[in-house]
């Protein structure tokens, strides 16, 4: 199981390849960089074709926020992150990091937290936006217009060099990367705090993800209270005091699979019931004959 993680990275690693070649080189590159774009959630909408938003929702009632850790370019952008602080969290110098006296250090491992409570309004937001035809606000907060703005921008000051003297092009492009440095940022502190909290997807996906049929889920029976899957969530959705995975937050990294020393924590169908030591016991004694 924890080869899903493996497989995981890979297809980010692919898919973030794809969506940087088409926005930045062309749709002519690789067929793979073709279809980065059809992929994707909000130009399936905007096409009105819905294949693709389709296919998500269905993917997300059976395994969950997918999506999120595999295809979106913004999330794969905020795991080089995530990344980056596992190895500065390791420095001896840079993980004591505080930003005032008497703080966590900045690096620190992750901890539970309560979810976001204005993720619903942003979504109620976004979506007024888009049917009063306002893009400036959708461009700002969902995943693949915040890339492709910057793209753009940048293509336009490459074709067009004499544009950047006048100001408007080196002006858009500067506030598009500006966009997605603070979002890598962000993840650079807080984990993936912009899927569960700002990014208008995002809330739709774990909304549908809240009741998929395949969860992440921690057994009871054999968890040991270690914390290692709390400290890697980078939704910081895990609450091992409770047993608890916020499974609206998960977006099926499945780092936590991979840390746990216990087999505790498992991709699942379903949720767990706490079996007692006494009939746990009479399980294993029965399988050994």
């Amino acid at each position: 199981m924890r080869d899903l993680r493996t497989i995981r990275i890979f297809l980010a690693s692919l898919f973030f390849a794809a969506a940087a070649a088409y926005l930045f080189i062309g749709s002519g590159i690789t067929p793979v960089a073709m279809g980065a774009e059809k992929v994707q959630i909000i130009p399936s909408m905007l096409t009105m074709t819905m294949g693709a938003t389709g296919f998500w929702l269905v993917a997300t009632f059976v395994f969950g926020r997918i999506y999120c850790s595999t295809v979106c370019p913004v999330g794969a952008l905020q795991d080089s992150a995530t990344w980056l602080r596992r190895r500065l969290r390791a420095s001896k110098t840079l993980g004591r990091l505080r930003l005032h006296h008497g703080a966590r250090p900045i690096f620190a491992p992750f901890r539970y937290r309560n979810a976001g409570k204005w993720r619903g309004v942003v979504l109620l937001a976004y979506t007024l936006c888009l049917l009063l035809g306002l893009t400036a606000f959708a461009t700002i907060i969902e995943p693949w217009n915040m890339l492709r703005s910057a793209a753009r921008a940048t293509n336009a000051g490459a074709c067009a060099p004499w544009l950047i003297a006048s100001g408007h092009v080196m002006l858009g492009a500067a506030f598009a990367w500006a966009v997605l440095l603070a979002v890598w940022i962000a993840a650079l502190i807080g984990g993936r705090r912009f899927c569960t909290e700002i990014c208008p997807i995002g809330t739709l996906l774990g909304a549908v993800s809240r009741v998929a049929i395949y969860r992440i889920e921690i057994d009871p029976d054999r968890c040991t209270n270690c914390m290692r899957c709390e400290e890697v969530c980078k939704t910081e959705g895990i609450k091992v005091a409770g047993r608890y995975v916020d499974n609206e937050r998960c977006v099926r990294c499945f780092d936590c699979l991979k840390v746990c020393p216990d087999d505790a924590i498992n991709f699942q169908r379903g949720r767990n019931r706490r079996i007692t030591p006494l009939l746990r016991k009479r399980l294993d004694e029965s399988g050994t004959h």
